[in-house]
């Protein structure tokens, strides 16, 4: 008896778009008391690696990452930015898009209740996104 051919069936694997910025404060904070500030999600999903000083919150799509990024900063003119609007808190934070609304809502969380606001990682770190703009974030 003879086979009969098929149609072999795929499935599109949806490819990441990972989206980077940093998250800067007046505010002199660690990851694990940034952690407590996010009651968005449950705290199962928040796990903090205080010796690396990062954070992580799991999310549907991937995980938002916030890694310490103070100490990447030594071109003049991000001293300069950093000086002039008393930043004393710098994390990399990376996301997946299709997170972006979860993102956003975690994000307003600890900008309402640290200060701060997220920035693009250009050379002048526009576009910055603040409570009164968050909605434009990962866009």
């Amino acid at each position: 008896m003879k086979k009969k051919n098929r149609p072999m069936i795929t499935t599109e694997k949806k490819v990441k778009q990972i989206m980077e910025y940093y998250y800067m404060s007046p505010s002199q904070m660690e990851a694990k008391e940034m952690s407590l500030c996010i009651e968005t999600v449950p705290q199962e999903q928040i796990e903090v690696w205080r010796e690396l000083n990062l954070m992580e919150v799991v999310l549907d799509s991937d995980s938002l990452i916030f890694q310490d990024a103070g100490e990447c900063f030594i071109d003049p003119l991000d001293l300069e930015f950093i000086q002039e609007h008393q930043i004393r808190t710098i994390y990399q934070i990376s996301f997946e898009a299709g997170d972006g609304k979860m993102v956003r809502k975690i994000m307003r969380e600890l900008i309402e209740k640290k200060g701060g606001f997220i920035c693009s990682d250009t050379e002048t770190f526009e576009p910055i996104y603040g409570l009164e703009n968050m909605e434009e974030l990962g866009i």
